[in-house]
């Protein structure tokens, strides 16, 4: 989702309430969310932003990255 706080338009993920970046509009915020890799979905009618950390999570590859990472 995008927040507003401050005159701040805030991406923030709907899986874990990571944030980034504010940004000045609304736009700015939609480009920095694809920027950041995040994925952007519509869920039961409601738009859902998801960051890279909760996408690998999701996905599986969360654990197939910690056990090439601890093989080395």
């Amino acid at each position: 989702m995008i927040d507003r706080f401050f005159g701040n338009y805030t991406p923030v993920c709907d899986c874990c309430e990571k944030r980034l970046p504010g940004e000045l509009s609304f736009q700015a915020a939609a480009r920095a969310i694809r920027a950041a890799g995040w994925e952007s979905r519509k869920v039961d009618g409601e738009r859902e932003d998801v960051c890279t950390d909760c996408l690998f999570e999701e996905k599986g590859y969360a654990r197939e990255f910690a056990y090439a990472a601890n093989r080395r």
